[in-house]
């Protein structure tokens, strides 16, 4: 496993480098080990990255989902990759490499996007469309914190839909920090809604139309209360394109790969194995 960074990411990569390599790209606050359950099942080796401000990458200034969408491009050119695999925010960067792959990438998967436009996002509850310092505020107050590790284990695995396991475990130690005395999380505030911020200032629908390569959406069918807003987003990028093979899955939140590490990790790895 090497640790290279390219354009400012920090690259975590593990396999046989003779082999062609599976970018992943996770979602907002998570590093690249976020991928670490679906590494062992990945018949190729396996390139994650740490999105900008998180784990041991630089910040994006300014971040817009081109800039990106770019990064990703040339993290795949470096590394030698053939599809990419996005989770959440990270589904977004992958729609747009699917759109403009480069030369020998044949596929991509996108982990339970959503495609929330910014009015979406605004009726489930978060303020994307009053501008950046509103976004913070309202981060601040709906802001992650524990008074212990136990129980952020405990309280982050029924928001996953899991048992507490080392997997899990490893997730939350990843994603948040002890800091005065309370476990909280770890990427700033300010780079977090950068990201959120950056990625949907374009339309996913157009981009979904513009697809080149064959594409997986999993789509998580909770938290029940959201499925109608949601729905109504990824059956709209779904239909922008034959290319998209939509999989809904019920029972599954936003988080298979801790969820149901063994049934997503199959899920994947066969649909990547039948088209590249």
């Amino acid at each position: 496993m090497g640790d290279p960074v390219v354009e400012g990411l920090a690259v975590r990569e593990w396999g046989d480098a003779a082999q062609a390599g599976i970018l992943l790209w996770p979602g907002l606050g998570s590093s690249g080990a976020y991928f670490e359950p679906l590494v062992p099942a990945l018949p190729w080796r396996s390139v994650a990255v740490d999105p900008p401000g998180s784990g041991g990458s630089a910040p994006l200034h300014p971040c817009t989902s081109e800039r990106l969408v770019g990064l990703a491009r040339d993290v795949i050119e470096c590394h030698g990759c053939r599809a990419i695999v996005g989770h959440s925010l990270g589904a977004y960067v992958a729609l747009g490499v699917a759109a403009d792959p480069p030369p020998g990438v044949d596929a991509a998967v996108l982990i339970d996007g959503g495609f929330l436009t910014a009015a979406d996002y605004v009726e489930l509850g978060m303020p994307l469309t009053g501008g950046r310092a509103e976004l913070l505020a309202w981060m601040k107050a709906n802001a992650v914190h524990f008074p212990d590790w136990d129980t952020a284990f405990r309280e982050v695995a029924v928001i996953i839909g899991s048992e507490v396991t080392p997997t899990v475990e490893a997730y939350v130690r990843d994603m948040l920090a002890e800091v005065d005395g309370e476990v909280r999380e770890r990427a700033p505030r300010e780079l977090m809604a950068d990201l959120l911020i950056g990625v949907v200032d374009h339309d996913a629908r157009a981009r979904a139309e513009r697809l080149v390569i064959p594409t997986l959406l999993i789509a998580c069918g909770e938290p029940a209360e959201r499925r109608a807003t949601r729905e109504q987003a990824w059956t709209r990028v779904a239909q922008a394109s034959s290319l998209i093979d939509l999989r809904v899955v019920e029972g599954w939140r936003h988080n298979p790969i801790l969820q149901d590490p063994e049934r997503a990790s199959t899920m994947i790895v066969d649909w990547l194995r039948a088209h590249l």
